[in-house]
């Protein structure tokens, strides 16, 4: 029993990549890079000797929301590596493409593509672990800012390995901001019940401010071991509470102590979870759609 999670550096995008104990497997959201392809890279380095279902080799995919920078590759994605699942977020189309929120220049394609997902699920595999997703409706998260309602309307994802001694928690979460992070907690108990104790915090929105949630951390209950984001560690946008002992544990990497890492700095992020529940962190550069590898730091726990 084991699990990896990699968190890819599709720049200013979203795309994560998650194989379960059970050898199924997640893919959360869809940007790419003009160099970089993550439906190439799992395709040809992660789905050989993937478990399956119903002759995907992808079991799940997640799509947080339909903004481009998380659906980019929908067209590689459908030739490469299509899922056998697909949990979105069900909108008035004609009412995102005139949303003044976002990038939509795949959106056809997508809302085209998802459409296809609508055929009644008899039967779902065994992840090995407990997956939980979280969200507000379109005409909730219009309630809480209606300018911002497709970032609000996230689906917020929570994955923990159970059944080992120690258990790892990972806490997705698309493009929530402020205001719809104390929403989801004042609307839900089993999210708040479902975020404590969170130890590797995907954040929202990229790592922005607006995205920040004083109130999402105390619902945790304790700090995460790493906050992980998207945007440079130097961009002027980057919320530095995420690097700030008060938000994060911090792990050594490299031998240096670290509470946040970004992938657009870093490159892509690894978290292995073993047998026992125990993880190892390993930062790498993939160049290529190929993916060569270069490894950056390695962290063994």
């Amino acid at each position: 029993m084991s699990m990896k999670v990699m968190v890819f550096d599709v720049e200013q995008g979203a795309c994560a990549f998650v194989k379960t104990p059970t050898d199924h497997t997640i893919l959360i959201d869809c940007g790419c890079t003009e160099d970089f392809s993550p439906a190439l890279y799992i395709a040809d380095n992660e789905l050989g000797d993937a478990a399956g279902w119903n002759g995907h080799k992808l079991t799940q995919m997640v799509v947080s929301h339909p903004h481009d920078d998380h659906i980019t590759e929908v067209d590689a994605i459908k030739e490469h590596c299509s899922p056998a699942f697909l949990l979105r977020q069900n909108y008035d189309w004609e009412e995102v493409k005139t949303a003044e929120d976002g990038d939509y220049d795949n959106l056809d394609t997508y809302t085209t593509w998802q459409k296809t997902y609508n055929q009644t699920i008899a039967q779902y595999p065994d992840l090995g672990l407990k997956f939980e997703w979280f969200m507000l409706s379109p005409t909730q998260a219009k309630e809480v800012n209606e300018g911002k309602f497709i970032n609000n309307s996230s689906i917020v994802l929570v994955l923990t390995v159970t059944g080992t001694k120690f258990q790892e928690k990972f806490l997705f979460g698309g493009d929530m901001e402020t205001a719809g992070w104390e929403a989801l907690l004042k609307k839900s108990a089993n999210f708040r019940n479902a975020v404590k104790g969170v130890d590797f915090f995907i954040v929202p929105h990229h790592g922005h401010e607006s995205g920040f949630s004083e109130a999402l951390y105390a619902a945790m209950g304790r700090k995460p071991i790493l906050n992980i984001v998207s945007i440079h560690h130097n961009d002027e946008h980057i919320d530095l509470r995420y690097s700030q002992e008060a938000y994060a544990t911090g792990t050594d990497i490299d031998g240096k102590p670290r509470r946040i890492v970004t992938t657009r700095t870093d490159g892509t992020i690894t978290i292995n979870v073993t047998d026992e529940g125990k993880y190892w962190i390993r930062i790498e550069h993939l160049e290529d759609n190929k993916a060569a590898k270069v490894a950056k730091y390695n962290f063994g726990f």
